[in-house]
């Protein structure tokens, strides 16, 4: 396969941009045959995880080999329960996180939150691959925030996971196009639902590119944390501090995974007791 590559990227005339190619072809590659050395099936276009999900991998966006890797083979976020739980997902993606939740019986209901409307497809084509587990899932095609907006923002295609609402990270890209989107009050779309589940866990699932800290203050500010049992997210270009305290200030157990020091991310996961679970 690497004879194969080198012979096609000899057809490229620019140096810089066969070198580029070359290696994000050896690097696809390398992902592909991690996972089937995982146990994932790969067939037309379809990745299926030791757990059932599939998944597609046919679409223009970022790789999502990535994505798969982080959530079913880190296990990022893996989470054991032993009580019935509904699931918040902030920064929804590709629905690999929500989709892996609905596998657990424990787990009732989602509610997942994505802004920008292509991502929000790649997602859709993912919920409809998996019907017996999407069933769970009700997705929304808008953001959390601090109060109710309508943005203008930048999008990057080839780097749809890492678009934010709140932080400008497509400066300078010269592929970013604009894409209108929804944001809204995250209290006003939390808390009623809580309130419907009152007898269930609440689990929080944020990966949010930057939105998490307006999403904190806002919940913080009504006491909203005070109703949620568990948290698990990656916190991204800030300073996770802030996301600490008001966890602390609200009795949780925490646990930061520091990830890049350059590009501040990481991990943040807290529970309140282990008892609820």
């Amino acid at each position: 396969m690497k004879g194969l590559i080198n012979f096609i990227c000899c057809f490229i005339p620019i140096k810089k941009c066969r070198k580029k190619i070359r290696s994000n072809l050896m690097d696809s590659i390398r992902r592909r045959k991690e996972l089937l050395d995982y146990g994932f099936k790969i067939d037309h276009g379809i990745i299926t995880t030791p757990e059932g999900v599939r998944l597609s991998i046919s679409d223009k966006s970022d790789h999502p080999f990535y994505l798969i890797k982080e959530v079913f083979v880190k296990n990022e976020y893996n989470l054991i329960l032993r009580k019935e739980s509904i699931l918040f997902d902030i920064g929804m993606n590709k629905a690999a996180v929500s989709l892996l939740f609905a596998t657990n019986n424990n787990i009732k209901k989602i509610y997942a939150y994505e802004p920008f409307k292509p991502t929000f497809e790649s997602a859709k084509i993912n919920l409809e691959l998996n019907p017996h587990l999407s069933r769970k899932i009700q997705a929304f095609n808008f953001g959390l925030g601090k109060n109710e907006q309508t943005l203008e923002l930048p999008y990057i295609m080839h780097a749809s996971g890492g678009m934010s609402t709140t932080h400008d990270i497509c400066k300078g890209e010269k592929n970013a196009t604009k894409e209108i989107v929804t944001i809204k009050d995250a209290v006003k779309e939390i808390n009623p639902i809580i309130e419907e589940n009152k007898n269930s866990c609440v689990i929080v699932k944020c990966d949010c590119e930057g939105a998490e800290f307006d999403i904190f203050d806002r919940l913080n500010e009504n006491d909203i944390f005070k109703k949620i049992d568990v948290v698990m997210m990656e916190y991204h270009l800030e300073s996770p501090v802030r996301l600490v305290n008001i966890l602390a200030d609200n009795g949780f157990e925490i646990q930061v995974k520091s990830g890049s020091k350059k590009s501040k991310t990481g991990y943040i996961y807290a529970v309140r007791t282990s008892e609820k679970l």
